[in-house]
């Protein structure tokens, strides 16, 4: 096991983190900032979702068979590109989350 030094200052902050243990609350601490990265990825998934009224799946597939009107634009391609990027990083960071949880037991 690596050990970490934590500068005084950090551990008198350290005392209004949630757990009973300095790993406890920074362990509390990594989850809140996977849930709070998740949180944001997800709105942001959702404003191309209402944006193209589509879900990545159904959007994707209609890019595929040429049904999305000015497909090659500057702006749609740049759309599709970031959309596809925030799905892999929903997935990323739930996966993450989920395997946070089970470490914690939560």
């Amino acid at each position: 096991m690596e050990t970490l030094q934590i500068p005084n200052s950090m551990k008198e902050m350290l005392q209004f983190a949630e757990g009973k243990t300095i790993q406890e609350k920074l362990a509390r601490l990594l989850l809140s900032d996977l849930e709070n990265r998740l949180r944001s990825c997800t709105e942001r998934l959702y404003e191309f979702e209402k944006k193209y009224s589509l879900a990545f799946k159904q959007f994707k597939e209609a890019w595929e068979k040429d049904k999305v009107p000015e497909k090659f634009s500057y702006e749609i391609e740049r759309d599709y590109m970031e959309w596809e990027s925030l799905e892999d990083e929903h997935d990323l960071l739930l996966s993450k989350l989920r395997e946070m949880k089970e470490r914690l037991n939560l």
